[in-house]
């Protein structure tokens, strides 16, 4: 090909909560994927582009491998991995250096010694992996199997960009038309360039504020569906719904007095005002479908 830009898809995989998705928003410096201190908030495959004079990188950012999975939602979860690492040219798998390694660690190391792509061993968390919290060494025996490895602080930003110029120094020479014409695809006039809808982006942001103020009360039994954005000009108005399995959660969520309810509107719809500069209205309600899991 003509075109001497590299063009290529890296996967982001790891354990939960190793800051997968903060890595990809400090990347593209802009918010594409959800994240709370609770594993499960990522529950499929996001994918976004990153773009500069080098080339286009499509990411896929995948939820966590968990270990021991009993719900539905989890049984779900750790079926999106497997099948989305068998056409990709980069693996970035992220580890957090603040945790001891443990069985999850083991079933994404089991994958990556599968899959034939270039990979990437980012040490996560260096800012917090300090003193007895520091577990480097439960990780570093891995680098014999990775191309290049990487310490950084996704929270932070500190050792963002050496991600990216590794990334880009394994990315092939060679571009397919099927790879062009894929990442190409993501190529829109609006931002940010990511393959959900506005609908299911903003449910993404509701859900990871319910997460933020229900923390553990709620096990990972909501979803939201956003029923209508309408842009009227000066305000966007948004209907939605937040499901849950149970009229017990249901109470939860509300809250006393609406409290939680109150909450998790408030900060969505700050979030949203900051992103788009309009004033946005958002209506929320609790509904309760016992049967959700399964058309998930």
């Amino acid at each position: 090909m003509s075109d001497k830009k590299k063009y290529g898809i890296v996967a982001i995989i790891g354990r939960p909560n190793t800051g997968k998705s903060t890595l990809l928003n400090a990347i593209l410096q802009q918010k594409v994927a959800i994240t709370s201190p609770l594993p499960q908030t990522t529950r499929r495959n996001i994918s976004a582009v990153y773009e500069d004079e080098r080339g286009k990188i499509l990411f896929i950012d995948t939820p966590g491998v968990l270990g021991k999975v009993e719900d539905l939602i989890g049984k779900k979860v750790n079926l999106e991995l497997p099948k989305t690492l068998s056409n990709i040219d980069v693996l970035v798998v992220v580890v957090d250096i603040s945790r001891p390694k443990n069985e999850e660690e083991n079933k994404v190391i089991a994958l990556v010694r599968k899959s034939e792509a270039k990979k990437i061993l980012v040490y996560n968390k260096i800012d917090k992996a300090v003193g007895s919290k520091d577990h480097f060494a439960d990780y570093n025996y891995l680098e014999d199997e990775f191309d290049e490895w990487v310490k950084i602080s996704a929270l932070k930003e500190k050792g963002v960009k050496e991600v990216v110029n590794k990334i880009f120094s394994l990315l092939p020479v060679k571009i397919t038309g099927a790879t062009k014409t894929n990442i190409d695809s993501f190529q829109r006039v609006d931002r940010p360039i990511i393959d959900s809808s506005p609908e299911e982006y903003v449910a993404e942001l509701i859900r990871e504020k319910a997460y933020l103020f229900l923390r553990e009360e709620i096990p990972y039994s909501i979803q939201v569906v956003v029923k209508e954005i309408q842009n009227k000009g000066k305000i966007i108005v948004i209907e939605a719904d937040i499901v849950t399995t149970t009229d017990r959660y249901k109470k939860i969520i509300i809250g006393k007095g609406g409290q939680k309810i109150k909450e998790i509107g408030y900060n969505a719809r700050k979030e949203l005002e900051l992103m788009t500069q309009k004033k946005v209205f958002l209506g929320l309600e609790v509904k309760v479908d016992k049967h959700w899991m399964e058309q998930f």
